[in-house]
């Protein structure tokens, strides 16, 4: 649903205040409103939108934010203490901040996509769970012969709390299952069946369901550039300082 922002909602006049560096800290607010600072002094250059290139930006910023009326939206500014003013110069800022990185980070996107894949990349399986080796080794043996299904011999036997989910699990980052579960996994191909492997206390069967890889596309990539542009704001307050005691 397009939304017509040409009609200003009704806003009352609230005193604006400022508050010394003293205040922000006694309130665990400096750091914050330091990396806002850098944030401007970053994009000062950007130049406003022209008129359709803002509605863009509004009605994009709505949908994102699953607000599909005015009505809504004129709560969430009330909520937030905005006026419609102040809204469209807030939804302005996050554009521009997020160009400032496209323009001036991107360079490091794919190094730093690399890094994160673990933590990207989704896993769904199946696991179930047993105190003793030859039960896991007989429980593996009928569902690979085909005796029982996963899901049966998991529901059944499995002494974790995946038996509740009929063993299966996920989908989940790769990197929260057990460290020695998402190294068989990553390898694994769909449907590949472990046999026993001995996990802590337990004797575990796994079996890889899908591996959702995580592209450099959209969403994603827009996340990443603005963690960039997190690692940014932080080098940049410690070089400032540093600086200062110098």
């Amino acid at each position: 649903m397009a939304i017509h922002w040409l009609n200003p909602l009704d806003q009352a006049n609230i005193p604006q205040s400022s508050f010394s560096s003293q205040q922000l800290e006694s309130w665990g607010m400096l750091h914050q409103a330091q990396r806002e600072a850098v944030i401007d002094q970053c994009i000062q250059c950007i130049p406003s939108p022209p008129a359709n290139q803002l509605k863009v930006m509004l009605d994009e910023w709505c949908q994102q934010q699953r607000i599909d009326s005015p009505q809504k939206l004129h709560r969430w500014q009330q909520q937030q203490g905005f006026t419609s003013q102040q809204w469209e110069q807030f939804v302005v800022r996050r554009n521009h901040w997020l160009l400032w990185c496209q323009q001036n980070l991107e360079d490091k996107l794919n190094s730093h996509y690399l890094k994160r894949k673990n933590q990207l990349d989704q896993v769904s399986y199946s696991l179930l769970r047993v105190k003793e080796k030859h039960l896991a080794n007989e429980l593996h043996l009928r569902i690979k012969e085909g005796e029982a299904s996963f899901e049966e011999v998991a529901e059944a036997f499995s002494e974790g709390r995946e038996r509740r989910q009929k063993g299966r699990l996920g989908p989940v980052p790769l990197s929260q299952p057990h460290p020695m579960l998402a190294k068989l996994l990553r390898v694994s191909t769909p449907k590949q069946l472990w046999p026993p492997k001995q996990l802590e206390n337990w004797w575990v069967v796994v079996r890889l369901e899908e591996l959702h890889c995580a592209e450099l596309t959209g969403s994603l990539k827009q996340q990443l550039l603005l963690e960039l542009g997190d690692q940014h704001l932080e080098e940049q307050l410690i070089a400032a300082k540093t600086k200062g005691r110098a």
